[in-house]
């Protein structure tokens, strides 16, 4: 759970001052802020949802409701403390999918969430409290086997209830994007940076911290992730934001054989598909490497990279030369 006794500045469409929350403590969390936020899916463009209505009884497991993947769960409601709405849908193997829930509706909605996907023996393969937008949950799994799996879907007090929305979407795996790892690092370009892409079939490589909470950005990221590079002279200066539909993490290293030990700067201040910014100036020459990431465990979302990458007035011949020599010093 991103979860932690740290507060953190929010500005919130909708709210006249700024909310302060605690990513550890659900009671200190201001929660009305969500009631502005619009509907959210990580869903690829190409993948269309059908909404179909919750139907009780869903509960226990062996009841559980066929949703399918590709629709929607709504209106769906956690009718009473501790329920648990179940649903089930079928894949095959090497299918990555995907569940998460949002808001529906603006009153009487239910802001905090936990999911749990079972297989047909009963399970657990995987769980999720807040990796989607503000408290919603989100889960990626790769499925192993062909067969029929489940959901929970439930409220993360015992006590809550309230109209909620859950999706799930299953795509065929491909192989994963050219830049995956800082082997195959993409170059930032000088200038104005307007980038955008998925990490659904990128793979967990990098985190900016070991363990527990610290580092560069605050938090570990065991998200999927993608690495951009730069061969950077001192005094460059990178402006960025970074907008991931998965709870996003974004971070500079120098070592990729080391990101915990090397990363230089890092933001995971916000929530799910709200934006991180991150401001560096590149104190000495060499090479630097970007990654986008993500905090939950596997988790991937469709994201947006823009801002500028000022590489000052040094003719381009120049500025590798003296990258070169930097090399060898």
């Amino acid at each position: 759970m991103k979860r932690i006794a740290l507060a953190f500045g929010l500005l919130l469409i909708g709210v006249a001052t700024a909310q302060a929350f605690d990513k550890n403590d659900p009671a200190a969390f201001d929660k009305t802020w969500q009631l502005t936020e619009p509907y959210w899916n990580p869903v690829p463009a190409n993948v269309i949802l059908s909404d179909v209505a919750e139907v009780e009884p869903n509960n226990p497991r062996n009841l559980a409701q066929p949703l399918g993947c590709g629709n929607t769960l709504r209106p769906a409601a956690v009718s009473a403390p501790a329920d648990t709405d179940y649903v089930a849908f079928t894949a095959t193997a090497g299918t990555i999918v995907t569940i998460g829930t949002n808001a529906d509706g603006t009153t009487g909605q239910l802001t905090d969430t936990r999911i749990r996907l079972f297989n047909s023996a009963g399970t657990v393969l995987a769980s999720d409290d807040d990796s989607g937008p503000g408290l919603y949950s989100l889960i990626t799994y790769t499925v192993t086997a062909t067969g029929s799996y489940t959901v929970g879907l439930a409220a993360f007090s015992a006590t809550a209830t309230g109209i909620y929305q859950a999706f799930i979407t299953c795509q065929a795996a491909q192989p994963p994007p050219e830049n995956d790892t800082c082997a195959g690092a993409l170059p930032l370009p000088c200038g104005n940076i307007s980038l955008s892409g998925s990490t659904a079939f990128a793979t967990h490589d990098y985190t900016p911290l070991a363990s527990g909470t610290g580092g560069c950005t605050g938090f570990t990221a065991l998200g999927r992730d993608v690495v951009y590079s730069r061969n950077a002279v001192a005094g460059d200066i990178l402006n960025i934001s970074y907008t991931s539909s998965a709870d996003g993490s974004v971070y500079i290293v120098t070592d990729c054989t080391n990101p915990s030990g090397t990363c230089v700067a890092g933001k995971d201040a916000t929530v799910s598909g709200q934006a991180e910014t991150l401001s560096y100036t590149f104190p000495t020459t060499g090479l630097y490497y970007l990654i986008l990431d993500s905090f939950g465990a596997n988790t991937s979302g469709t994201w947006t990279l823009t801002g500028t990458l000022d590489c000052g007035t040094v003719g381009v011949e120049q500025r590798q030369w003296t990258f070169m020599k930097s090399l060898y010093r």
